[in-house]
Order: structure tokens, then C-alpha cells, then sequence
């Protein structure tokens, strides 16, 4: 917190769902300073999808709607290029909807009160990324979409419907939709650092934007605790449609994606452990939520400094709890520096661009482990989060996987201007590169 200036930050640690460490620090606002308590309430931002995905699920349960109906059923203004699309694409990031913010555009007007039907004709206006199924790519203009077609199935705002069949039944009782002009008790002021490094207030943004899908939601720790326990316990989701939440949908050639969307969540791997997971940025506040599986252990961290490292300070506090779950080191001695010069060379060719070299000869070791979809999707997704900076070995473990033999796992720490990949690359017979899983760290 004081390396990164976070005003306040709330943290608890649940095994089986139940709290075993919950406390507080810092203040809830600057101008006042009020401690942050357990009950204060942090905006989640996209941790939020998560109830989204929920609520949809339990529409289907409801047989008010099918994941893999087309998403033109309910919005049947949308262009005849988007008719591919479906609810589960969308859950899944594998849409093809244009983002309508930065990095890749600035379309949306942040002090504009859009209309749902003016949202939906500004999504529209643009064509699809990519044909739906073939990638996968993050999309908050899918779930906001989703919010709307949660309102023409059931005639009610989504954020009521949440209210109604989640928080209320679990006493969620301070997880509520974000509101500038309601008197919330126990709110937390957000912050944004400038670029100097100074500290100001949460930039202001129209109301209805604080009332969208994709996250518009205030919560606690305490009340996210809950919440985990639910999953755990079946209270809201069955185990079959936690266990589809949590799945990881294979694109339409049957390869993995890069980035391993579920529906609302991300499901990582670490050590050979799974690792549920969401963060979320919005309006002054980080938030991060990582649940081990395996290891029966969730870290949830809010705090009011937007773009602070929340995550890495979830995934490092984890380790404090179960050594299983410990992060990643910054670098290690290493006993393959040839390995590893060649994993430098593959991501600084897919850093400029041209990682389909991989495909044609030009790094053979990794010709069996990509495909023309998955290199692509790395170059996009680090020409998004900055120019590349140090990549260094973290650690190796040998791995079964699977295969008579046991084989060779090598961590690779790759920075960005704006995010930390861990890339676990798993060896076969001769060096030969078999598997790349991409683990982001914000």
C-alpha cells in the first residue's frame, strides 16, 4: 500500500468458504480520513461480470433463455454480420464484439447518459472483431449487452434482478448497484493516481454507465465471502452450472484459447493447481478475487486506488496461507539459459509483430505447441498492455501430464508497461515445445 499509495484496502482469507483472516487498512476516503472497516464498501468493477454470468444461468435454468440462443433473438437490431453470435459466446469472450474503449478504440462517451437503445445502435455500428467461436478476446460491451438482454427477457433491470435472487438470499446485504446522487452508508471515496503521481478523486462518469452488466456494483469483503461460500455450498448455482462457469469453452477448431475465459470468470493455472479468479478496474477502485480450488482457499482484496496491483497483492498474500498457492519469484538461477534465450527471441518476434515466423520455421521447437489463432491472439494481447520489458526464468518442475513420462515445466516472467504474463511452457523429447499456458498478472 505505501509503495503503490493506496488510500484503503480491505482483505480477507476464506478456506471452505469461511473466513479465517478479515481486516482492514488505510481509509475509506482522503478528505475524511474514516478507517476502512470489513463493511466498507469498494466499487468490484469487472469482478461484477460474475453475478451477470449468474443471473444469465439461472435464466437458463429457468428455460427463459438458452446459452446458445443468437443474440439477435433479443436484439433483433442488431446487423445481419453479428447473427452468428450467441448468449455463450458472449459469456466466454469468444463474441467477437468490439471493445468501444481504449486500447482498442475510444468510442464511448463517458458523460453521455446512453439510452439502451442508443448503446446497442453504437455497439452495432461496428463490425465484429472476428468471426464468432474462432478467437477469444475481452469484451465489456458483450456483458453490458447481456444486462440488456436480461431486461427483454424479464421485463426488470438486471440489478434488480441480482438483488432479488442472489444478494438477498445471501445477505448480501451491502452488494448493491453503484450510485453517485444515493446516500450509501459506509461508501469509499475513489481514487486515480495522475500521471506526476499525485492522488485525485475518481473521474466522473454518466449515470447510466454506473448501471451496466459489465461491473456496476458496490460490495464488501464480507459480503463476497458469501458469496464464496454460496459457490461452495450449491445455495445460488448448482455444482454442474459452477463447474460450466468455471470451464474454459474450446474455440471452434478445437484448440484452447490464449486467455481462458469462463463465464464471468478466469480459470488459470498454477503449479498444476486451478485458480478461479477476476479482477476489476472502474471509476477509482482495483479489486481482485482468486479462489484455489484444490487447495479449498479464496483471497479477496479491495481497495480505492485505481490500476493499483490488487491482483499480485492477492496472489502474493495467498502464499502466506498455503505454500502450494506461492507466488511466482521475480528470477531464479537458471539451469537452461539456452531455454530461455529462445523463449526470449519467440516473445520478442511476437512483440514485433512476427510470431507466425514460429509456424514456419524460424523457432521450430514451438511449432507443435501454437497455431496461427493463438499467436495472433498473444500479439494482440501484448500490443495492448505495453512495450515489453525484462523476460526472465522463474522456476521448473518436472510435470506428468498426462504422459508416460514425466517432462520438463519452465516458468518464464515476461513485463509489459501494464500487466505481468507468467508463461509455463511444458518440454518434450528433444526440447520440443508441447504446451503454453499464459498466466496474466495485473
Amino acid at each position: 500500500m505505501r509503495d503503490q499509495k493506496i488510500p484503503g484496502l480491505s482483505l480477507a482469507i476464506l478456506r471452505d468458504g469461511q473466513a479465517v483472516y478479515v481486516k482492514s487498512y488505510g481509509v475509506a476516503t482522503l478528505e475524511q480520513p474514516v478507517p476502512v472497516r470489513p463493511d466498507t464498501r469498494f466499487q468490484i468493477g469487472s469482478i461484477g461480470k460474475q453475478f451477470t454470468a449468474a443471473a444469465v444461468m439461472l435464466l437458463a435454468r429457468a428455460h427463459r433463455l438458452e446459452l446458445d440462443d443468437p443474440l439477435a433473438k433479443y436484439l433483433p437490431e442488431i446487423p445481419p454480420e453479428w447473427h452468428g453470435v450467441t448468449l455463450r459466446h458472449m459469456l466466454a469472450h469468444q463474441s467477437g464484439i468490439p471493445q468501444l474503449t481504449p486500447p482498442d478504440r475510444d468510442l464511448l462517451d463517458l458523460h453521455h447518459d446512453y439510452t439502451d437503445d442508443e448503446y446497442v445502435r453504437l455497439a452495432a455500428s461496428l463490425p465484429l472483431d472476428f468471426e464468432p467461436g474462432t478467437d477469444a478476446s475481452y469484451s465489456d460491451t458483450a456483458y453490458v449487452l447481456l444486462g440488456i438482454v436480461i431486461e427483454r427477457v424479464t421485463g426488470r433491470f438486471y440489478g434488480d434482478l441480482l438483488g432479488e435472487r442472489i444478494f438477498q438470499p445471501l445477505a448480501m446485504r451491502r452488494t448493491r448497484i453503484v450510485s453517485d446522487s444515493d446516500i450509501i452508508p459506509g461508501r469509499a471515496a475513489g481514487y486515480e493516481r495522475t500521471p506526476s503521481g499525485t492522488l485525485r478523486n475518481q473521474a466522473w462518469v454518466a449515470p447510466a454507465l454506473n448501471r451496466t452488466a459489465d461491473g456496476s456494483l458496490y460490495s464488501t469483503v464480507l459480503d463476497l465471502a458469501r458469496w464464496d461460500e454460496a459457490l461452495g455450498s450449491g445455495r445460488i448455482l448448482t455444482r454442474e452450472e459452477l463447474a460450466r462457469m468455471w470451464s474454459i469453452d474450446p474455440l471452434r477448431s478445437g484448440e484452447s484459447p490464449l486467455l481462458h475465459y469462463g463465464y464471468g470468470w478466469e480459470t488459470n493455472r498454477l503449479r498444476g493447481h486451478r485458480v478461479i479468479e477476476y479482477d476489476g478496474n472502474w471509476q477509482g477502485f482495483q479489486a481482485a478475487m482468486a479462489h484455489y480450488e484444490d487447495r479449498r482457499l479464496t483471497v479477496i482484496v479491495l481497495t480505492n486506488l485505481a490500476l493499483c496491483r490488487a491482483q499480485r497483492i492477492a496472489h502474493t498474500v495467498a502464499g502466506y496461507f498455503d505454500e502450494q498457492a506461492a507466488h511466482f519469484a521475480a528470477a531464479a538461477a537458471d539451469t537452461h539459459p539456452d531455454l530461455t534465450r529462445e523463449f526470449q527471441a519467440f516473445v520478442g518476434d511476437v512483440g514485433r509483430g512476427t510470431a507466425f515466423a514460429a509456424l514456419s520455421g524460424a523457432h521450430p521447437t514451438f511449432q507443435h505447441a501454437i497455431s496461427a489463432t493463438w499467436s495472433a491472439a498473444l500479439a494482440r494481447d501484448l500490443h495492448a498492455t505495453g512495450a515489453i520489458g525484462a523476460t526472465s526464468f522463474t522456476e521448473e518442475h518436472l510435470a506428468s501430464a498426462g504422459a508416460p513420462e514425466r517432462q520438463l515445466e519452465r516458468v518464464y516472467r515476461v513485463e509489459t508497461a501494464d500487466m505481468v504474463d507468467f508463461f509455463t511452457v511444458r518440454y518434450g523429447p528433444g526440447g520440443a515445445v508441447e504446451h503454453i499456458d499464459l498466466y496474466h498478472e495485473y
